[in-house]
C-alpha cells in the first residue's frame, strides 16, 4: 500500500480498513521487527473469560477510533522537534511498545532515547536496572524473618503505560507488584507468601539535576529515585512503582519545583530529575501518537488524562553503551 493509494482514496472502503491500518502503523514504526532486542516481557497469557471479553471489546473500540481519526497520512498527529542535546549521552535505550493485545507490528512502535550517565550516574543506573533485569530492594531482614518468601525484581517488563496526559506526558510504571508476579508465574493471585519490593535506598535527591523539564521528549524520574513518586501511596508497597518514569510531551515546569509547599521549599530540590532525552524523529512521532490515544473515562470525573483505553506495554528493551 503506497502513500498515493491513501491519498486518492483507493484504500478508503470498508473492505480495505486493514490495509489502511497496516500502512498507517508501518510508517510510525518502520523498523520495529528488524532491530536486535533483549526480550523482557514473558508473562502468562492466561485470562479469565470476562477479562478476555473486555480486551476484545476495547480492541474493537480502539480500531474504530484509529479508522475514524487517521484515514490519511496528513491526519497523523504532528511530531514535536527532537530535544536539543545539552548533556553527554552515555547509553542509548530502545523500547518496543505494543498498543493492545494483538502484538503485531501494525499496533507497535518504538521510542529510542539517550541517558545522561555522566551527570546522573546513580539515577541512570537505577533506570537501566528497572528497564532490564529489575530492581531488587527488599529488606534483608524480611528474607531472614520468614521461612517462605515469594518475590520478584520489579521491572518495566511487568509494567505498562499508566497515565496519558495530552499536552503533558506519558507515565510508565508497574501498577501492582503482586499482580505482575501472579501473571509472570501463571497464577490467579500472588499468594500469602509474596512480598513486594520496597523503595530503593539510599535516596538520590542529592544527585545533579542535568536540565529543566523545558520541552517534549525528556525522560524524567522522581528526584529521590524510582519508586518515590508523589502519586504513589506511601502506605502500599505493592503500588509504589506505578509512576516510575515520565516522558514529557510538553514543557513541564511544575516538575522543576519542590514537591512540598512549605516555607522551607526554597531549600528543597526539584520533585523530578531529567535523566535523558529522545534522540530521533520517529520516536517523537510515536510519542505523539501515544499522547493522543483514547483514555478510559472514570465515572463522575472530568479531564482528559487517564489510563489508555487499551493496555500499552513495553514488549522489548535494547540497551547500548556509547563509547
Amino acid at each position: 500500500v503506497s502513500e498515493a493509494d491513501v491519498s486518492n482514496g483507493s484504500v478508503s472502503s470498508a473492505n480495505d480498513v486493514n490495509k489502511r491500518r497496516h500502512f498507517l502503523h508501518s510508517i510510525v514504526a518502520p523498523a520495529a521487527a528488524s532491530v536486535p532486542l533483549i526480550f523482557i516481557n514473558e508473562g502468562s497469557s492466561a485470562k479469565a473469560a470476562g477479562e478476555e471479553c473486555d480486551v476484545l471489546c476495547r480492541q474493537k473500540r480502539y480500531d474504530k477510533y484509529m479508522d475514524s481519526q487517521y484515514e490519511e497520512v496528513k491526519d497523523l498527529p504532528p511530531a514535536q522537534p527532537i530535544p536539543a542535546v545539552t548533556n553527554r549521552i552515555t547509553y542509548v535505550v530502545q523500547m518496543i511498545i505494543d498498543i493492545g493485545a494483538k502484538r503485531d507490528n501494525y499496533n507497535a512502535g518504538y521510542i529510542r532515547f539517550g541517558l545522561y550517565g555522566d551527570d546522573s550516574p546513580l539515577s541512570v543506573k537505577q533506570m537501566l536496572f528497572f528497564l532490564t533485569k529489575g530492581i531488587t530492594s527488599m529488606d534483608q531482614e524480611t528474607l531472614e524473618d520468614r521461612l517462605e518468601v515469594d518475590y520478584m525484581p520489579v521491572s518495566m517488563g511487568n509494567g505498562s503505560v499508566q497515565t496519558i496526559s495530552p499536552g503533558k506526558g506519558i507515565v510508565f510504571g508497574v501498577p501492582s507488584q503482586s499482580k505482575a508476579f501472579a501473571e509472570n508465574k501463571g497464577l490467579r493471585t500472588a499468594g500469602a507468601n509474596f512480598v513486594p519490593q520496597s523503595r530503593p535506598l539510599p535516596t538520590l535527591e542529592g544527585e545533579k539535576f542535568p536540565r529543566p523539564h523545558s520541552c517534549a521528549g525528556l525522560i524524567s524520574i522522581p528526584a529521590k529515585g524510582i519508586g518515590y513518586d508523589n502519586n504513589s501511596d506511601s502506605s502500599n508497597l505493592d503500588e509504589i512503582y506505578s509512576s516510575a518514569f515520565t516522558i514529557t510531551d510538553a514543557p513541564l515546569p511544575d516538575l522543576d519545583k519542590p514537591s512540598t509547599t512549605k516555607k522551607s521549599a526554597q531549600q528543597q530540590p526539584p520533585s523530578h530529575r531529567v535523566i535523558g532525552q529522545i534522540i530521533d524523529d520517529e520516536s517523537m512521532q510515536f510519542l505523539e501518537r501515544l499522547a493522543t490515544l483514547p483514555v478510559q473515562k472514570k465515572l463522575g470525573k472530568g479531564g482528559t488524562s487517564g489510563p489508555p483505553l487499551l493496555k500499552v506495554r513495553v514488549r522489548d528493551v535494547n540497551v547500548q553503551k556509547v563509547k
